[in-house]
């Protein structure tokens, strides 16, 4: 079976969340654009989050992919939005009663913009009280506008 599991969530931007066997069957994915937008341009949560647990850095725990063609976005490099939803896709159930779990996201690998991402789901007394993202970014371009 290459899909393990599938969910939908939302920490701000909704997410659909497809959970994929191995780094095989990730890194075979294409975006059939027409066929998305017959059944999921208007679906609740457009916008594809893929992951595995299998990673091709032994310094991570997670390997994903994004596609928002809702937004103009082919595949991002970097998904701040998507790890922030994926800690709460993940927490879900857990029995953890106080502190953190995290996770090392690695993403961008396909497309030849390799970036890490840190996911945290903080609990207090039992509840999942706050979901934290962070990460390193990279200045790809610059620009000035001089206005008379």
């Amino acid at each position: 079976q290459d899909i393990v599991a599938t969910g939908a969530v939302s920490c701000g931007l909704p997410f659909l969340f497809i959970h994929l066997a191995n780094l095989e069957v990730i890194g075979k994915v294409q975006l059939n654009l027409p066929l998305w937008e017959e059944i999921l341009s208007s679906y609740w949560s457009p916008h594809l989050y893929l992951f595995t647990r299998e990673t091709v850095s032994r310094e991570v725990d997670i390997h994903a992919r994004m596609f928002a063609p809702a937004l103009g976005i082919r595949e991002d490099p970097a998904t701040g939005s998507g790890a922030a939803a994926l800690a709460a896709y993940l927490a879900q159930d857990n029995l953890l009663q106080q502190g953190t779990l995290e996770w090392r996201i690695e993403q961008g690998l396909e497309i030849g913009r390799p970036s890490l991402l840190k996911a945290a789901a903080d609990y207090q007394d039992s509840h999942l009280h706050g979901i934290r993202v962070g990460g390193n970014s990279v200045l790809v371009s610059q620009g000035q506008i001089f206005l008379p």
